[in-house]
């Protein structure tokens, strides 16, 4: 899309329209609204495609300088925000923008994200520097892409009054981008590259890296040895790892060789640091590398608590309001629940229609899931499950991976 090839339109009349259109019509709930919208709205938007889906609590500003392709999804308290007539946003075609997402472009500047691409709740983006997302792009929740800095040379004065320097960041095509990520102004993360959890982008990334830490630090490339699950039943899988071309074994040396190196006083655990602590620092490791690995945007570790009737999360990325609000699954309820009570593995594609025990599931928009059981000498003890916040058939070679990283977890971790 050639955005700087559109003139800006001169409407001083313009946001009374705009206001009146979203006031008559924003918040009108369910199909009803979706229908009024997608045909009020064409009349403020730069340009609204066919099947445009936009629901309650949207906030637009300065519509005319937003363009939305066909087929594009805008969820609950979504602001699209170009601060400035001569600023622009761009969605592509197929574009999901879930919950909360907040889009916000000073003067001169511009957001543009590809087609296919999703945009997980609560992300926050904001000029004035540009911002070029590519296609088929994953950015989970929480994440926040910042393009431009603020000068602070001068100790004399104060910071606001300073000035900013803008640069622009770019992530290409194929990109995933784990929940809690920061990207900082000047950084191309280059296709197909994938940043864990948390990380804080600094620096160019290379096409098809694994990035993760803060600052993050390419930790492989995807390329040369990726991780390919073959055919071999689930028995085998739990018994070894050798039906994966890169051993998962490999995957968990380099994990504790990482963490060795990453805190030098892990050398004299014995004397200085309990087991217990580094127990806990290697698994949460290794649930950021299933989230790199099979590109899900949540891993969690839920065991059984002392009456062996209900699970607790015992560790987890991207459901931490689950551990903090200390969340009881009962067995045999639940997602979870299922799982443990029926030691079997369990894969939910839509779990708008899955009975959940814990309201965060919900609050936090996760779409799909895969869990296995947790065996701990050869007792169901807990459950190993991931999550996406974007609609996921997982396949049975994804449920044998899943199968030997509990089967690690359960050996090396859990008493």
């Amino acid at each position: 899309m050639n955005y700087q090839s559109r003139k800006k339109p001169l409407f001083p009349w313009f946001p009374h329209k705009e206001s009146i259109a979203i006031s008559l019509v924003g918040s009108i709930p369910l199909k009803l609204g979706v229908a009024l919208r997608r045909l009020l709205y064409r009349y403020i938007f730069a340009r609204l495609g066919n099947s445009v889906t936009i629901q309650t609590g949207v906030e637009f500003i300065h519509a005319f300088a937003i363009e939305l392709g066909n087929e594009v999804r805008i969820y609950r308290d979504v602001c699209l925000d170009c601060g400035a007539p001569n600023s622009r946003i761009v969605i592509g075609d197929r574009t999901w923008l879930e919950r909360g997402v907040d889009i916000k472009v000073l003067e001169n500047g511009y957001v543009e994200i590809g087609e296919s691409s999703f945009i997980g709740p609560y992300v926050c983006m904001a000029g004035p520097g540009h911002i070029k997302i590519g296609k088929q792009c994953l950015i989970a929740s929480h994440s926040a892409i910042y393009a431009n800095n603020h000068n602070f040379a001068d100790p004399t004065s104060a910071i606001a009054l300073q000035g900013i320097s803008c640069k622009g960041i770019v992530i290409e095509d194929d990109c995933w981008i784990g929940s809690g990520v920061r990207i900082l102004d000047g950084v191309t993360i280059g296709q197909g590259s994938v940043i864990g959890a948390g990380a804080v982008v600094t620096k160019d990334i290379p096409p098809y890296s694994v990035a993760v830490g803060v600052p993050a630090r390419v930790s492989r490339s995807r390329k040369p040895n990726m991780l390919l699950p073959s055919t071999h039943s689930q028995e085998d899988m739990r018994s070894d790892d050798s039906s994966f071309s890169t051993p998962l074994s490999a995957v968990f040396t380099q994990i504790e060789q990482t963490v060795k190196q990453d805190h030098k006083y892990f050398q004299n655990v014995t004397d200085t640091v309990p087991v217990q602590l580094l127990l806990e620092q290697l698994l949460y490791l290794l649930l950021d590398c299933i989230c790199r690995l099979m590109i899900v945007d949540t891993s969690t570790v839920l065991l059984q608590i002392e009456n062996k009737q209900e699970l607790a999360v015992f560790a987890t990325i991207g459901l931490e309001e689950e551990k903090s609000a200390n969340i009881r699954i009962p067995l045999g309820r639940g997602f979870a629940g299922q799982i443990a009570a029926s030691r079997t593995c369990m894969s939910v594609d839509d779990m708008s229609k899955q009975e959940v025990v814990s309201p965060i599931l919900r609050d936090k928009g996760i779409r799909s899931m895969l869990g296995v059981p947790l065996f701990v000498k050869g007792r169901a003890l807990g459950v190993l499950h991931v999550g996406t916040f974007r609609p996921r058939h997982f396949t049975d070679n994804d449920a044998k991976m899943l199968q030997v990283v509990a089967d690690y977890i359960g050996y090396h971790f859990v008493y």
